[in-house]
């Protein structure tokens, strides 16, 4: 799980109790125990590309200065510190690829890397400046998506091995330090924010982003996975960090885009993988009761570039896709 601030951390929780398949159709009165006793703990990643679980417990002698566990559980942010956790750019969702176990988690923006906060690391390597409109933004505008390899392919490990999945980035970028991933017009992003696999492994990728809308508005990808370390290592600057492989539009592609002020959050499918449900969540954010931004869904077009009924508010709502033809969705 992450902490989604700024400069906060990546975390673990490892139950004492161990699963019990009896237990998964019996609610609470058998999935308490699961989160009442074990052990949390806050990720390091090395410039090597490996990486530690750090206990945040009494046991863990960097954080002999809390009282007791209540203590650490309640200041968690500063027992993240005192273990020496590696601050990150804003983690958001997590996911795990069911096909191979690797964990996979959103770094959506940092806008004080390099700037007013930390300076850059082997797991939030980028800071540099991007142009919107007229104003420049500064740090690691467009985020960045990072996976890790439990040791031995077991959730309870106290090490890992990882790798950057994708860098966000606009297409025509510089490719040596900002667009590293290799995004082209058809795939490019910033700030991504929700992440979810299906049960085929495909990985789904949306958006929450403030960087890049001058361009184009929030979106939700399809991604081809792969796996850590196939990729290599690079230099962005003096910095060195670990590239997955470049998806081109093979493994990346865009899937839909959401309209004017919306963050696209949250999806699931049926089981035949043919009908998909999305969020689109606070349509027109940035427009007023006298200048709506947008009048979504309240559409009197299916041209989707029409503003809708003047004077319609616009409405979070959920969407349904679905092929003409009847197909499965993203294959």
């Amino acid at each position: 799980m992450g902490d989604d601030s700024r400069n906060e951390y990546v975390y673990k929780f490892v139950s004492r109790a161990r699963w019990n398949a009896a237990d998964a159709k019996r609610g609470m009165a058998a999935g308490d125990k699961y989160l009442d006793d074990g052990t949390l703990y806050a990720a390091r990643f090395d410039e090597s590309g490996s990486g530690e679980w750090l206990p945040l417990s009494l046991d863990n002698p960097a954080l002999a200065a809390f009282e007791d566990l209540a203590d650490i559980v309640i200041n968690c942010r500063a027992a993240a510190d005192a273990a020496s956790a590696t601050p990150m750019d804003r983690p958001e969702w997590g996911a795990v690829n069911p096909k191979n176990g690797e964990f996979y988690f959103t770094l959506t923006n940092n806008s004080t890397r390099g700037t007013t906060g930390p300076q850059v690391d082997a797991a939030n390597p980028r800071t540099y400046e991007d142009l919107k409109g007229t104003a420049t933004q500064r740090g690691n505008v467009n985020g960045h998506i990072l996976r890790l390899r439990e040791a031995g392919s077991d959730a309870a490990a106290t090490t890992f091995t990882w790798d950057v999945y994708l860098f966000g980035a606009q297409s025509d970028a510089d490719a040596a330090s900002i667009n590293l991933s290799g995004l082209t017009a058809e795939n490019d992003f910033s700030s991504p924010d929700g992440l979810w696999f299906d049960a085929r492994g495909l990985l789904w990728i949306q958006t929450d982003d403030g960087a890049y809308t001058d361009v184009t508005n929030c979106m939700m990808l399809a991604g081809a996975p792969g796996e850590v370390a196939d990729g290599e290592e690079i230099a962005v600057g003096s910095q060195t960090t670990q590239l997955g492989r470049k998806p081109g539009v093979e493994r990346l592609r865009r899937f839909l885009v959401g309209v004017p002020g919306c963050e696209v959050t949250g999806v699931d499918i049926t089981p035949d993988h043919k009908t998909m449900f999305v969020n689109i969540q606070h349509p027109g954010e940035s427009g007023n009761l006298t200048k709506f931004q947008s009048n979504w869904p309240s559409m009197t077009s299916d041209d989707a570039s029409v503003s809708g009924e003047p004077g319609t508010r616009p409405r979070t709502a959920t969407i349904v896709v679905t092929r003409d033809d009847g197909g499965t969705i993203g294959t």
